[in-house]
């Protein structure tokens, strides 16, 4: 993805990089940790149980990694309602990137947000996309998208960290990514 591609908007004097829109939403992709602070943040919860508290802080550290991360906002009204947060894997990264945290507002779940977020995170990606569902919710969740064991696809049979994790093959991948634009009322990919 080439970010000048994209529509570029600065408020307030930060850079914000929209890649879709659909009726109730703006879907940004956040580059820089200060852009955090532009919108709110949503009543997100399901990461209290890893000790995260302070979503705001915590993708501000994510920010600050590098290689940079996919963090990509879904925006109602100025709140972050559903983030969706992906690194490139460190063994392979060019090949794969690794799906580390995903999560929608509960009162906005079962609205399609989770799957848009899914999609534009895919298209920000190379060749596989892998995750290691913390519930039996999101294993089901992602299994329904295609995603198998990860060790079952030959270019990941020979890394022993994939234990447990799930892969999205890239004919799967693709398949989603030819139906993307059906989703969104404005796509900027």
């Amino acid at each position: 993805m080439d970010s000048l591609s994209l529509p570029i908007i600065f408020f307030w004097g930060i850079l914000l990089i929209l890649l879709a829109e659909d009726s109730d939403q703006k879907y940004y992709l956040i580059e820089e940790a200060p852009e955090v602070d532009r919108f709110k943040i949503g009543d997100f919860s399901f990461f209290h149980l890893y000790g995260i508290f302070d979503y705001s802080e915590t993708f501000k550290i994510w920010m600050r990694r590098f290689p940079r991360p996919v963090l990509i906002f879904a925006i109602r009204e100025d709140h972050v309602i559903s983030f969706i947060y992906i690194d490139p894997w460190e063994e392979i990264p060019f090949i794969a990137n690794v799906l580390r945290a995903q999560e929608t507002v509960e009162r906005y779940r079962g609205k399609r947000i989770g799957y848009k977020m899914f999609l534009l995170g895919a298209a920000l990606s190379p060749e596989y996309l892998i995750t290691k569902p913390l519930t039996d919710k999101a294993r089901i969740f992602y299994t329904r998208l295609g995603f198998v064991k990860a060790e079952s696809i030959s270019v990941f049979r020979n890394y022993h960290q994939v234990t447990g994790y799930l892969a999205l093959p890239a004919e799967r991948k693709n398949e989603h990514l030819e139906m993307i634009s059906g989703y969104f009322s404005s796509l900027y990919l």
